[in-house]
């Protein structure tokens, strides 16, 4: 009979492969989600809006609303920010000029509020539009803003519907960063990721940008793919290892035991079985003296 702790040594390592397996099947989900999360991280886009207007002309100033679902990544600041005297600064014009030859519109002397946004997704970035129109002093004014990947072009497509608004009483800038460097754009470019639009009030405006870099979704994949097969082959590998050293050896009914494929014999046998030089000489002069 086995000693008891030679029993309880077995039962432990036969339950090593169950634990293992158990403890792939609870990093599974956990796994799952790491993957899931990758295959879902996008084009990121950051940047800031702004809407000013003339207080003698809109005595209201314009603000956002921003949902609870954007609070985290989209926030709004006066515009522009009061000193710490409380006096607000003058606002110099922009240095450049608009695509169809006239000055590019002025904040100087107009108030409102700038909506900033870090790191939205692709359809959390669209719902920016509505966010916008909704703080413009025409309430038929509609903003639009959508962006669509074709392999390694991210392609801005936005509109401004402003025809109703009085010309120079509204001040409206729209700023976008995007993931990668800027190769085409009608707006105007602040180094090598950032466009500026400033649409003019009374009329409509396209803002347009194309964008090159690689799918951040599609290089994180390859990533957490060999990261969760690696995992998932040292877990199997291990399974594989206990299950193999905690077989049953023990021999069957009915069955004798198996032998070794390779068995050294004794020596004591080999010397046996075959005699040596010295046994040999002496059997032959024994033979050779005894009388015939």
């Amino acid at each position: 009979m086995a000693p008891f702790w030679h029993h309880e040594a077995v039962t432990t390592t036969r339950r090593a492969p169950v634990l293992a397996l158990a403890g792939l099947l609870a990093m599974i989900p956990l796994l799952s989600g790491c993957l899931t999360k990758s295959t879902t991280v996008g084009d990121q886009f950051s940047g800031s809006i702004i809407i000013a207007t003339s207080p003698d002309q809109h005595p209201q100033k314009p603000t956002f609303d921003i949902p609870v679902s954007l609070s985290g990544q989209v926030w709004s600041t006066d515009y522009p920010e009061a000193g710490e005297d409380g006096a607000t600064p003058s606002v110099p014009a922009p240095p450049t000029s608009a695509n169809n030859g006239q000055a590019a519109p002025s904040p100087e002397g107009k108030v409102g509020s700038e909506l900033s946004f870090d790191r939205l997704s692709a359809g959390q970035f669209g719902q920016l539009g509505d966010i916008v129109a909704a703080a413009l002093p025409d309430p038929s004014a509609t903003v639009n803003l959508k962006s669509t990947r074709s392999g390694d072009i991210v392609r801005f497509r936005g509109s401004a519907s402003l025809v109703d608004i009085e010309t120079d009483s509204v001040y409206f800038s729209v700023s976008i960063t995007f993931g990668g460097e800027v190769v085409a754009t009608n707006g105007r470019r602040v180094g090598d990721s950032t466009v500026v639009w400033t649409p003019r009030a009374g009329q409509n405006a396209d803002l347009q940008a194309d964008a090159e870099y690689a799918d951040p979704a599609t290089a994180a994949v390859p990533s957490w793919a060999l990261f969760m097969f690696l995992i998932c082959a040292i877990i199997v590998g291990t399974v594989a290892y206990f299950a193999y050293q905690a077989r049953d050896r023990s021999p069957r009914p009915g069955r004798e035991p198996r032998k070794p494929l390779f068995h050294k014999r004794p020596a004591a046998d080999a010397t046996a079985d075959k005699p040596t030089g010295e046994t040999a000489a002496d059997t032959e002069s024994t033979t050779a003296g005894s009388p015939e």
